[in-house]
């Protein structure tokens, strides 16, 4: 039974790559179109746009490396396997990202000042190419089956990409409004106005990722915890708890979060029951890795969990 539901969970990632790198090698063509074709229409939107879908393509290859982490075990080397690769990837990939959108935004505002002439049926037919590609992709990810009763960790980071690349999907579709304006009326302001505002987006939406992965490289706490309340609750739910110190916690990926901490009880032989309880507050945080030595008010009792 159990060889049978590793055999199916290793089919589910193998369909799970496919998915990913079916829809990576998608995004990239647009990404290459894109590009060509906002330099030959001189639309700096149609180019914003493609940076944008290559932020899509490293976001991808981020979800691919996180599916392929699941197949990999620890190793003595390795311990903790491979888990930080994922904000590594990430943080390169945003700081990169806020780097090259700088330059798109002087670029824009250069354009606003002394207007250019952009060849609008380009942009209709590139930007609707990449509303196109990036839809498909994300209906790709949305046939994902779910399997059991909760979400695996590459469930959860393929249903981040699928609202990723729909969300895309409509800024495309803004550009193909654009092109449509310039087309028609040839009002070229539209185009570095709708790189601007994509710009802008783009890095309001980039920060907190780019935060988010630093903090998990030098590993301090995550954002969505605070460890103050954290404490407070345990004292206020584990009241045979009389102290506790030595606290730390910290994540390896955006998902995998540690906890580790000495507890200081009266009653030993109440130790299985206050370990229970104090780990199902900590679920309640989603830290599903927690190390907790306890220790009684005479010191001469150490257990380690």
């Amino acid at each position: 039974m159990v060889y049978k539901e590793n055999v199916l969970k290793e089919r589910e990632l193998d369909t799970d790559k496919k998915k990913v790198l079916l829809a990576i090698f998608l995004n990239i063509l647009i990404v290459f179109l894109q590009i060509l074709f906002g330099f030959i229409a001189n639309s700096i939107s149609l180019i914003t746009d493609a940076i944008h879908n290559f932020q899509d393509v490293i976001g991808l290859v981020i979800t691919l490396l996180a599916i392929v982490i699941m197949s990999k075990k620890p190793s003595f080397e390795m311990t903790f396997g491979f888990l930080k690769a994922e904000s590594m990837a990430a943080f390169l990939n945003s700081l990169t990202l806020i780097f090259t959108l700088t330059f798109i935004l002087h670029q824009s505002i250069l354009r606003l000042v002394n207007p250019e002439e952009v060849k609008g049926l380009y942009v209709i037919i590139f930007g609707f190419l990449g509303f196109l590609i990036n839809l498909f992709s994300a209906l790709i990810l949305k046939n994902h089956h779910h399997h059991g009763h909760e979400e695996d960790h590459e469930d959860i980071n393929i249903k981040s990409a699928y609202l990723h690349l729909l969300s895309d999907a409509f800024l495309s579709l803004s550009v193909v409004i654009g092109g449509i304006f310039i087309y028609l009326f040839n009002i070229y302001l539209i185009d570095p106005l709708l790189s601007i505002a994509f710009s802008l987006y783009i890095i309001k939406e980039t920060v907190p990722v780019l935060k988010g992965s630093y903090r998990i490289l030098i590993e301090g706490t995550p954002y969505n915890i605070d460890l103050k309340h954290l404490i407070d609750n345990i004292k206020r739910h584990v009241p045979e708890i009389v102290e506790i110190h030595d606290i730390h916690l910290w994540s390896l990926s955006s998902k995998d979060i540690y906890f580790s901490t000495h507890i200081v009880i009266k009653d030993i032989s109440k130790s299985m029951d206050v370990l229970e309880k104090l780990e199902n507050l900590l679920k309640e945080y989603n830290i599903g890795h927690s190390t907790i030595q306890i220790e009684t008010t005479d010191k001469k009792c150490d257990i380690v969990h």
